[in-house]
């Protein structure tokens, strides 16, 4: 049995007429008719019962009818995985908040370029919120996020987890342990509020009873790299996620100043549109692995 002989059966059975299903095939309907004696011959059923009027289906026919509905939706979904698997080839849209987009996934995106080398591969930095509505519009396959969300058509999974830390050059005149009360004299730069981690520093520092205001901020920097070259020109001190120091801390460009009343971290989520990934195979593959190494290919 022929695929092709099932697909022409199909179209006999909703056109209702060999003729009409022959000239929609852009084939001679003696042939056609060829094809289903055929058929009915490796069957060794009867399929159709013919008239002046048209065909019907006869009990086999009709079982006939059920089962090709069934393979044939199989087998569309079986060329469309293998043409995704084999031949597609696109863009696949990051959308990312600046700290993970610039500091966490250059080296994961790597990894994941040489495993799906038929890609092409955009990162984006943006607002968490702006990644959520990126997602929401199908403008992004995958997002990272500070924080969790609950949508009913998008999957949140936790990506990895940082903390936030005060930072200052090695020659800064300051203490080497202090307390958030001792930094209120200290000249301090800080991110602006486009960072969710100035926004999480911002609530926690109010939670604590100390708010941003009693600090000695002397500006908010558009840039973690302004505010990192701020400090190793030893021009203050910045509160800056571990993972946009770290390379400094190692080099011993700056340092790290524990503060014995301040602890915190925060996780960092990816996120995708579930609908969307399930209409491309090879997508939502893309995603799960990405997610899989995120945590353990940060650069």
């Amino acid at each position: 049995m022929l695929i092709e002989q099932i697909i022409m059966f199909d179209r006999i059975a909703r056109e209702k007429s060999i003729s009409k299903a022959a000239s929609a095939s852009h084939i001679s309907q003696p042939a056609l008719s060829q094809q289903m004696q055929r058929l009915e011959e490796e069957l060794g059923v009867k399929l159709f019962e013919r008239s002046n009027r048209g065909i019907t289906l006869t009990k086999a026919g009709e079982v006939m009818n059920k089962y090709s509905a069934q393979f044939l939706e199989t087998y569309s979904d079986l060329r469309e995985e293998l043409d995704n698997l084999q031949t597609y080839s696109g863009t696949f849209r990051i959308a990312a908040t600046p700290v993970a987009c610039n500091y966490a996934l250059p080296c994961c995106l790597y990894k994941v370029n040489h495993k799906y080398p038929n890609y092409s591969f955009s990162l984006n930095s943006v607002s968490s919120n702006e990644v959520i509505h990126r997602i929401e519009r199908g403008q992004a396959d995958l997002g990272f996020i500070v924080g969790k969300i609950q949508e009913e058509k998008i999957v949140c999974s936790p990506a990895f987890s940082d903390k936030i830390c005060l930072v200052a050059s090695h020659g800064f005149h300051i203490p080497d342990r202090v307390t958030l009360d001792n930094l209120k004299r200290i000249p301090m730069v800080m991110l602006n509020e486009q960072f969710s981690s100035y926004r999480l520093l911002r609530q926690y520092l109010d939670q604590q009873g100390h708010p941003v205001e009693k600090f000695k901020v002397m500006f908010q920097l558009d840039s973690t790299e302004s505010v990192k070259s701020t400090v190793m020109a030893g021009h203050g001190v910045a509160f800056l996620p571990y993972i946009t120091i770290k390379k400094e801390v190692y080099q011993k460009q700056i340092k790290i100043i524990p503060v014995t009343d301040f602890d915190l971290n925060y996780d960092v989520y990816s996120i995708y549109h579930m609908h969307e990934a399930k209409e491309n195979q090879t997508l939502e593959e893309i995603v799960k692995y990405f997610i899989s190494i995120v945590s353990k290919s940060i650069c």
